[in-house]
């Protein structure tokens, strides 16, 4: 059975937009996911949980220490009134403190898709989950591997992607963390014979008159995959404006950020899945 968003037969006009926010329709399917997160007893779900969300998102929503308080009279109707900004961090926060098995979709993307929302759910570091922007399916597909392993460069990675794409986003500490995370895949592979190396010696290394690395694509003296793949790490480096202070320092757009964590993850998975090797090779 495919789990495709359901699509109404008669258009309503709203099936193309994503939402970012979180309209009535949309919050009361989310309950439902939301009340599998809590224990409910005879109708009544413990406070901590909320109150736990208060503290660490340093929000006062209203909710005190352990107290006993009805779901449906009370909590709902208290979670129907809070802001979308609010809400979307509270549901991420839940999301954070669930665990769904890998090779699985998580229960509430279902939820969301169906809804139009531009959040998705994605798996992080453990099997925890976190509230990510929507990205084409294409693109999710491309960095999904890339985003889920365990070495020390896709971990900074799905750091910048969380930063870039994120509830919270932090536009200039995406981009740095995405630089990061291909000089950290970058130095693991390729050897520059220097003690203090960054991506600017694999570079420099690449650009050389006789590169020891190249691209398993077919090389072309028009475009030979050496100086291609540092080009796209010159990209990557050059365009880090954020990353030195000056007196006209300016901090990264949301835009530039993104871009910057898409050319790393394609980088990453290049350096981390043999499609980098050695020239003789």
């Amino acid at each position: 059975m495919s789990n495709e968003a359901w699509r109404p037969a008669i258009p309503t006009g709203r099936e193309e937009a994503l939402t970012e926010d979180f309209p009535g329709y949309l919050r009361e399917a989310v309950f439902r996911w939301m009340q599998s997160q809590v224990t409910v007893t005879s109708s009544n779900i413990d406070s901590n949980k909320f109150v736990d969300f208060q503290n660490a998102s340093r929000t006062d929503l209203g909710f005190k220490a352990s107290t006993r308080l009805n779901w449906r009279g009370t909590v709902l109707t208290h979670l129907r009134t809070i802001s979308d900004a609010n809400f979307t961090n509270l549901l991420d926060y839940f999301a954070s403190r669930s665990n769904f098995p890998r090779g699985q979709e998580h229960p509430l993307e279902l939820i969301l898709s169906d809804g139009g929302s531009a959040w998705t759910v994605s798996r992080w570091q453990t099997n925890s989950a976190r509230l990510v922007k929507r990205v084409p399916n294409g693109v999710q597909e491309a960095v999904r591997g890339v985003l889920g392993a365990k070495d020390a460069a896709s971990v900074k990675l799905q750091e910048a992607w969380l930063d870039a794409y994120g509830t919270n986003p932090r536009s200039s500490v995406a981009y740095s963390n995405a630089v990061v995370a291909v000089e950290t895949a970058a130095l693991s592979l390729i050897e520059t014979g220097k003690d203090e190396p960054t991506l600017g010696t694999v570079i420099t290394v690449l650009e050389a008159s006789n590169p020891r690395w190249r691209l398993v694509l077919r090389d072309n003296d028009k475009a030979p995959s050496a100086k291609s793949l540092a080009t796209m790490m010159r990209v990557l480096w050059r365009g880090h404006a954020s990353r030195h202070g000056r007196p006209d320092y300016t901090d990264a757009t949301l835009e530039e950020a993104r871009a910057a964590v898409i050319l790393a993850a394609t980088l990453v998975q290049w350096l981390t899945s043999g499609v980098v090797i050695p020239a003789e090779a």
